[in-house]
């Protein structure tokens, strides 16, 4: 991957109002590139709509452009969630897919998160996926957030150079802008397709290119809810940047190298893939025991492979296992964050870009960051002997409930 070579910097684009007037990169935003509002629109969609054409007059990473990204996020999903009812709606009218979806959630608190074990993601069938997949939107909200995080200001920089029309390397306004035709997104153990959802929603927020992603997953009976995702999120997208998701077969408690992993392996390795972004959302935790047992070798194995410049976005229900995902970033060369995040799930979550040159040691120059991955640490250590002592999550209490008085 030597031969990708991206600087070293990304510094965060500031630019004036009067600049941003007359540039055609920005110009564009609001006339070729965008569909055009009628009256068949929705109001939904025309009100993100408007979000999008005020946040082209904002200075990008101000705190009025990340308030517009917030509300704009938000509207996006319920778009989203939106289309997705319509069309779950002549799914099954025998079965409730909310109801379906609740004994998977309960597995995935207690089994996955818990225990660090993965679910019987299967048991509940494709209802119950489907289900996971109306009610689970703050996972996209949290995502989003993430992405988009106004500091540290390398992570910023990227993001912007990634998604921004007219968001190249520059320090001048005068100097030539370069955008990335599109963005390949790899969805690590990406379920129902939420990873897709934040990074079209960025990409139509900020003006700019296609998405092409692609969700690796080890259950299989998730690729008609991410074909049922994909659709709703274009039919919500503003853009005409033709933004696509497909599915295929990942394991990432297996090395990289594994039958299982084949297809991600080769493109990992591809040089001519030079504006990634790996994602792995809620997948960890449910993993802990394997990805122990392998000595972490799939994440070991794609931190070395990356290239210069590729993004990685972790989140998930717990910080307990940060400190050893630090750990391997530092050792391929990655520089990391832990930011707190107070979108869809408030939390601490793990952010790294492959940056040989300036590796993880400067997020230990802020006493902070040791502090916070000290605490890291002794809740993994404190969660570890609850389990060992035989702690097990109560039941979910149904509200309205009474006591029936039997023994």
């Amino acid at each position: 991957m030597a031969g990708r070579m991206h600087s070293a910097g990304w510094p965060a684009i500031r630019m004036s109002m009067s600049s941003r007037e007359w540039h055609p990169a920005f110009k564009s935003c609001i006339t070729g590139t965008r569909k055009q509002t009628s009256a068949s629109l929705s109001n939904e969609t025309h009100d993100i709509h408007k979000l999008s054409a005020r946040a082209n007059l904002k200075i990008p990473g101000s705190a009025s452009h990340r308030r517009l990204w917030r509300h704009f996020l938000h509207r996006f999903c319920e778009n989203v969630q939106a289309e997705l009812r319509r069309d779950y709606a002549g799914y099954s009218k025998e079965i409730d897919t909310a109801c379906a979806s609740r004994a998977l959630e309960a597995s995935l608190g207690a089994v996955g998160a818990d225990q660090g074990r993965m679910p019987n993601f299967s048991a509940g069938g494709e209802a119950a996926l489907r289900g996971y997949s109306i009610e689970h939107f703050g996972r996209v909200r949290l995502l989003g957030q993430l992405m988009a995080q106004p500091e540290p200001e390398w992570l910023e920089g990227r993001v912007a150079e990634l998604f921004s029309r007219g968001g190249g390397h520059h320090n001048d306004i005068h100097a030539k802008i370069t955008t990335p035709s599109h963005i390949d997104l790899f969805s690590l153990g990406g379920g129902p397709g939420y990873d897709y959802v934040s990074a079209v929603a960025l990409s139509e927020y900020r003006c700019g290119p296609s998405v092409r992603a692609k969700v690796y997953e080890y259950e299989r009976q998730w690729k008609n809810v991410v074909s049922s995702v994909e659709r709703a999120t274009n039919s919500a997208a503003l853009s005409d940047c033709h933004h696509s998701c497909d599915f295929g077969g990942c394991d990432v408690t297996l090395p990289l190298g594994d039958i299982a992993n084949e297809d991600l392996a080769k493109r990992v390795a591809d040089s001519s893939e030079d504006n990634r972004i790996f994602i792995c959302s809620y997948c960890v935790a449910e993993n802990a025991v394997a990805l122990r047992d392998k000595n972490w070798a799939f994440f070991r194995d794609l931190f070395e492979e990356a290239g210069e410049g590729d993004l990685f976005f972790i989140t998930d229900t717990t910080h307990r296992l940060w400190p050893e995902l630090a750990g391997i970033s530092k050792d391929a060369g990655l520089r990391f964050v832990t930011p707190h995040i107070k979108a869809g799930k408030v939390g601490w979550q793990f952010a790294a870009m492959k940056n040989g040159h300036s590796p993880g040691e400067d997020y230990y120059r802020k006493a902070i960051n040791k502090d916070l991955m000290e605490r890291f640490k002794a809740d993994n250590s404190a969660h570890l002997h609850r389990l060992e002592r035989g702690y097990k999550r109560e039941d979910r209490k149904v509200r309205g409930a009474k006591y029936s008085g039997e023994p």
